[in-house]
């Protein structure tokens, strides 16, 4: 068995797209369905509406994103500081400010239309 996809359920699709391709990511199908997927190498991602999800679920899901963290390999750190600035300019929440992290990473976390906290993050050069 292997994580093959992750899915993110959203409100509004068109404002979710809009957010993700901020950061980078093209849609793959219709936007204007209650499915889509994002460019991504490796595990899927797909975004899906909150009525859709209900119809599968029987329920409305309501939680909001502190349960997972989705985290994305940036190239650089200045990739980091890049994408960042890129999310504010576009008026989106920066939830921590990028830092260089003990653990040898940049480091931001920023939130989406959702709630969800997402990690972008580079390895710093090690000399």
């Amino acid at each position: 068995m292997r994580l093959d996809m992750v899915g993110i359920v959203v409100s509004d699709m068109a404002k979710a797209i809009e957010f993700y391709e901020v950061l980078g990511f093209k849609v793959i199908g219709d936007p204007k369905q209650a499915y889509v997927e994002l460019t991504n190498q490796g595990v899927r991602i797909s975004l899906n509406t909150r009525d859709m999800i209900a119809g599968i679920y029987g329920f409305v899901p309501e939680s909001q994103g502190d349960k997972i963290e989705l985290a994305f390999l940036c190239e650089t750190p200045a990739e980091v500081n890049e994408v960042t600035a890129a999310i504010k300019l576009a008026g989106y929440e920066v939830f921590k400010e990028p830092w260089d992290a003990f653990w040898g990473q940049r480091y931001v976390i920023i939130k989406d239309l959702d709630g969800n906290l997402l990690s972008l993050f580079a390895n710093l050069e090690t000399d």
